[in-house]
């Protein structure tokens, strides 16, 4: 008769069962490491001071964009509308003056060009304003982008 040895275990799961908090752990620290980076490398890509969104008269179909961005003048006299398709009827620049580290983030802008919408909500020929960076995005998205090159690439 063969006696079953009750007094030894062999339990090959122990090992592998002690390694999967580390694992988790290690998982956990890339993809915190992997999000920081990725968010990091979003970063460059905000409008920066400097930065130069250029209307070029004609260079757009009309109504290509139905989009009016809503802008405060720096100044504080008015709010006033920027419409991409306006702006680009007789030309014009944004230029990106200061950021502002606010929640959203603002932009303070220098117009410089044609009208920027039509009858009143019109922001003149040249005014300092301030706009988010969503609303920024929008109309350098709608001018082709950042930049005096064609179609908004700098050469």
């Amino acid at each position: 008769m063969k006696r079953q040895n009750s007094g030894h275990r062999d339990d090959h799961d122990t090992p592998l069962t002690a390694w999967i908090p580390v694992l988790a752990a290690v998982v956990i620290m890339i993809t915190g490491c992997v999000g920081t980076l990725l968010a990091l490398q979003l970063d460059a890509f905000r409008p920066k001071v400097g930065d130069v969104v250029v209307f070029r008269p004609g260079s757009q179909d009309s109504d290509a964009w139905q989009l009016d961005v809503p802008a405060t003048e720096v100044a504080g006299r008015a709010d006033c509308t920027l419409n991409p398709n306006v702006m680009a009827t007789n030309g014009g620049s944004l230029v990106v003056e200061a950021r502002r580290e606010t929640n959203p983030p603002l932009y303070k802008l220098h117009w410089a060009g044609g009208h920027t919408a039509n009858g009143a909500a019109d922001c003149g020929l040249a005014a300092d304003l301030t706009v988010t960076r969503v609303d920024l995005q929008k109309l350098a998205n709608a001018a082709g982008g950042f930049g005096i090159g064609d179609k908004g690439a700098v050469r």
